[in-house]
């Protein structure tokens, strides 16, 4: 049964994603410095006093969209099948469940930020957080794939360099979609993220498992 409180939290979670898609879209297009949180609260439509209520601060505004981008990735490595490759894996999923409007503009919203975090440290604060996040709910499926504990710690470093590594290619791909406007096919930023898998891990992640 789904409770008021529930309710409230919903909302809540809700507000502060359409929130962090407006501030998303500011520090893209004004710069992190220029952007306040008035200029935030008024593109929502919220006050500026609300907006400090959801957030510690203006750079933290883009952890919403962050960690959507973070829990959609989660979400699809936890269906990951022993038989395929996760970049081969990836590429199924994402024809069988192709990504709405919305969720294409968050991850490409999610690139931009992480564009800009190379160079702007308050921002890369948020960033770095969201991933750390990302990292933990990650170790449970190395485990899993790996045939260990969850609290083994080669699980657990293995999603620690694995988490590096797609920040490493975000970072890249963003820089070369985005920045400079090179074409990017679909093929060729999974062949970079089976390649980042691999030798992050030494060969231990990203290819078929014997069941």
């Amino acid at each position: 049964m789904t409770t008021m409180t529930d309710t409230a939290d919903d909302k809540q979670a809700q507000a502060r994603l359409r929130v962090s898609r407006h501030a998303c879209e500011l520090f893209w297009d004004k710069g992190v410095a220029a952007t306040t949180g008035d200029d935030i609260a008024a593109a929502a439509g919220l006050s500026t006093r609300t907006i400090w209520r959801y957030f510690r601060c203006k750079e933290s505004c883009v952890e919403p969209v962050l960690a959507r981008s973070a829990s959609r990735f989660i979400a699809l490595a936890e269906r990951w099948p022993d038989d395929l490759s996760l970049a081969e894996h990836m590429a199924d999923d994402m024809a069988r469940n192709p990504l709405t409007e919305q969720e294409i503009a968050d991850e490409i919203a999610a690139l931009r930020i992480a564009t800009l975090s190379t160079t702007e440290p308050a921002l890369r604060s948020a960033y770095l957080m969201v991933h750390d996040e990302m990292e933990r709910a990650f170790v449970p499926v190395v485990a899993k794939r790996l045939r260990l504990a969850d609290d083994d710690l080669t699980a657990r470093l293995c999603a620690a360099a694995v988490t590096a590594a797609f920040r490493v290619v975000d970072e890249d791909v963003g820089r070369r979609a985005i920045v400079e406007k090179e074409k990017i096919t679909q093929q060729e930023a999974l062949a970079l993220v089976d390649r980042a898998i691999r030798d992050a891990t030494n060969g231990r992640l990203g290819g078929p498992v014997t069941p």
